[in-house]
C-alpha cells in the first residue's frame, strides 16, 4: 500500500463489489479504477481480488488489508483535518473595534505596521464609540476592541489589559468666542456645543448639572450625548474647524494644529481629564493567530511611540 487512496480503492471494491459503483464512489472513471487495482496488486505481488463479468471478489490478501485499512484511514483523516484546523487558525481573520480616541493613540498606526509587515493582511478595523466597541465583543462581531477598559469593569465575561492613557485638555478653533480668554470656567465650556464621541454616563456626575449647550443625558442608557456626536477623531476636529464646536483630546493628537495656531487649548484642568485605554476580549474566546501578531505589533507600536514623546524616560 503506498498511499490512503490505495486503502480507499480496496474498501470501496470489497463494499460494492462492482468497479462501475467503486468507480463512483471514488470518483474516478472505469478504466482508471481498473488500471489503479492492476498497478496497486503489481506493487503488492499478488491479486487483491478474483474478477468475473459482473462483480469482483476480496482474496485473502485484500482481506488482510481490511482488516486494517478503516483505522488507517481515519488516521489519516483525523491528520489531515488536524492540519487544517490548524492553517484555518493561522489564516483566519480577525476583527477589531476601536474607540475614536484610542484609534487615534495606537490603533490606526499599529493596524498600517501590521499590514506593511504581513504577507497578507487578514484584518479589519472598525471605528466605534465605546459602547458600540463592547457590545461587538460580547456578541462576537469582533475579536477584540481597544476602548476605555473601565467600561467593561461591569461586563461579566470581559478581559481587560490598560495599554496607557494621559490628560485631555479641551480646544477650539483660534477665532472661537473662548480662544482668546485667559479665565475660562464650565459655565463658559457648557454654553458651547461640544464635539465628541458617546461619553460614559460616570462623566456626567463629574461635569455641571446644567448641560446647557454641550450635550444631553440619555434617558435609556444614561450615556452623556454630546451636542455633536461623533465616532471619529477627525470628525470632532472638523466641527472644531467649523469655528462654534469646542472639543477635547490630548495635546498631542493636536500638537500640529497647535503649532500652526489653528486650535488654542482652553485653559480649565480638572484632575479627573484624562484618558484611558486598552484591550478588551471575551475571556471565553481564543484569538486567531493573525490577531495576535496584530498585537504584538501593536505594543511594540505603542513602546515606540512612548520613546517618541519621552525620550529620556
Amino acid at each position: 500500500m503506498r498511499s490512503v487512496r490505495d486503502l480507499r480503492i480496496v474498501r470501496s471494491l470489497a463494499l460494492h463489489r462492482n468497479f462501475a459503483r467503486a468507480a463512483d464512489e471514488l470518483g474516478m472513471s472505469q478504466p482508471n479504477l481498473s488500471r489503479a487495482l492492476r498497478s496497486l496488486e503489481d506493487s503488492v505481488g499478488m491479486p487483491l481480488f478474483d474478477r468475473s463479468r459482473t462483480s469482483v471478489t476480496p482474496t485473502v490478501a485484500a482481506e488482510i488489508v481490511l482488516q486494517r485499512c478503516d483505522a488507517l484511514i481515519a488516521g489519516f483523516d483525523d491528520l489531515a483535518q488536524t492540519l487544517e484546523l490548524k492553517r484555518n487558525e493561522d489564516q483566519r481573520g480577525f476583527r477589531v473595534s476601536v474607540g475614536p480616541f484610542a484609534a487615534e493613540a495606537v490603533g490606526l498606526e499599529s493596524f498600517a505596521d501590521h499590514a506593511g509587515t504581513s504577507r497578507i493582511s487578514l484584518g479589519r478595523l472598525v471605528v466605534r464609540d465605546w459602547r458600540t466597541c463592547l457590545e461587538d465583543v460580547l456578541d462576537g462581531r469582533s475579536d477584540l476592541a481597544i476602548t476605555d477598559t473601565r467600561s467593561a469593569a461591569d461586563r461579566p465575561g470581559l478581559a481587560t489589559e490598560t495599554l496607557g492613557g494621559g490628560p485631555v485638555s479641551f480646544f477650539c478653533h483660534w477665532r472661537h468666542p473662548l480662544a482668546q480668554r485667559s479665565d475660562v470656567g464650565w459655565d463658559d465650556i457648557m454654553r458651547f456645543p461640544w464635539a465628541l464621541t458617546l461619553m460614559q454616563g460616570r462623566w456626567l456626575d463629574l461635569l455641571p448639572q446644567d448641560l446647557g449647550a454641550a450635550g444631553r443625558r440619555d434617558p435609556e442608557t444614561g450615556d452623556f450625548v454630546p451636542a455633536i456626536c461623533v465616532d471619529s477623531f477627525p470628525a470632532m476636529t472638523a466641527a472644531v474647524r467649523n469655528e462654534r464646536a469646542i472639543s477635547a483630546a490630548p495635546p498631542a493628537f493636536i500638537r500640529d494644529e497647535i503649532e500652526r495656531g489653528e486650535f488654542v487649548t482652553l485653559p480649565i484642568e480638572e484632575p479627573w481629564m484624562r484618558m484611558e485605554y486598552g484591550l478588551v476580549w471575551h475571556a471565553e474566546r481564543s484569538w486567531p493567530r493573525t490577531l495576535v501578531r496584530f498585537v504584538d505589533t501593536l505594543r511594540m507600536t505603542q513602546a515606540r511611540q512612548k520613546t517618541l514623546l519621552n525620550p529620556g524616560a
